[in-house]
């Protein structure tokens, strides 16, 4: 299945990119996701992120429905 991933601010840098697409298997949490982008991307190792899967932010353990569109959001600054 197809999975659309958006990423934002440092985590756009580190991946060289705003955007992708990737093809993962039915079975995926949201914590084997994770697992797969930072094997991709070893420097976000070092980032703190939430993911979002359809405009939700989920814990780990929860398994992501196909297909799928997923940001990793890097912590906000506000005021």
């Amino acid at each position: 299945m197809s999975i659309h991933i958006m990423y934002f601010g440092m985590l756009a840098e580190i991946a060289g990119q705003a955007e992708e697409t990737m093809v993962a298997d039915g079975n995926l949490t949201v914590g084997s996701f994770r697992n797969l982008i930072l094997e991709k991307y070893p420097a976000m190792r070092e980032r703190k992120f939430k993911v979002a899967v359809n405009q939700r932010i989920l814990e780990d353990f929860v398994p992501i429905d196909m297909p799928a569109e997923i940001a990793l959001l890097p912590p906000f600054a506000g005021g």
